[in-house]
């Protein structure tokens, strides 16, 4: 007999590496719209949403990201495409270890040529609100009722107390944020 698998729920962790701080919260994996949690480029502000849509994980891994804005629209997608590969396999040790630092490099290039081209450099929201995390809960909250209003209402989100960095679905699934600092580098 064959167990169907519903992939309901996922994690997704996110670090910004200059600033060292990481987010972590859940999404629906089908496909799901969060407001942007962190501070993960000097050239986006916090007003964006982020749409994400992922498969289940196994021998294939596909994850798409991609930024809404209220006044730009869609203006920045991101996607992975992965396959497993053995752990076992040690003529990959070298390619593993190298990989982060490659994308570092190669996110701090496109960063210098769009410095270069005079584009809008924009601080860590920490300088100019200290309140940046709370306002993100509130503007996913907002999402969450909106797509609730929309579709179920049964999903409406309801933060739990002042201050919470997570709230849940009256459905009882955990939706929020839970911020920490991210050790240096990429850990």
């Amino acid at each position: 007999m064959k167990e169907n698998f519903v992939f309901r729920s996922s994690l997704h962790l996110v670090t910004n590496t200059p600033w060292g701080e990481r987010v972590l919260f859940s999404f629906d994996p089908n496909s799901d719209l969060v407001a942007k949690p962190l501070h993960v480029s000097p050239f986006m502000d916090m007003l964006g949403n982020w749409s994400i849509r992922t498969n289940a994980p196994g021998d294939n891994l596909f994850v798409a990201i991609s930024v809404q804005h209220p006044k730009l629209g869609d203006y920045f997608t991101a996607s992975l495409t992965a396959r497993r590969v053995s752990s076992l396999e040690n003529d990959h040790a070298l390619y593993f270890w190298l990989m982060p630092h490659k994308v570092a490099v190669w996110i701090y290039w496109h960063a210098l040529k769009l410095w270069w081209k005079n584009v809008t450099f924009i601080q860590h929201p920490r300088y100019h609100s200290a309140a940046y995390k709370e306002e993100a809960l509130v503007r996913d909250r907002g999402l969450q009722c909106c797509q609730a209003l929309a579709g179920d209402a049964q999903n409406c989100l309801q933060v739990e107390g002042s201050g919470s960095d997570v709230g849940s679905t009256k459905s009882g699934r955990d939706r929020g944020f839970t911020w920490r600092d991210a050790k240096w580098p990429w850990n």
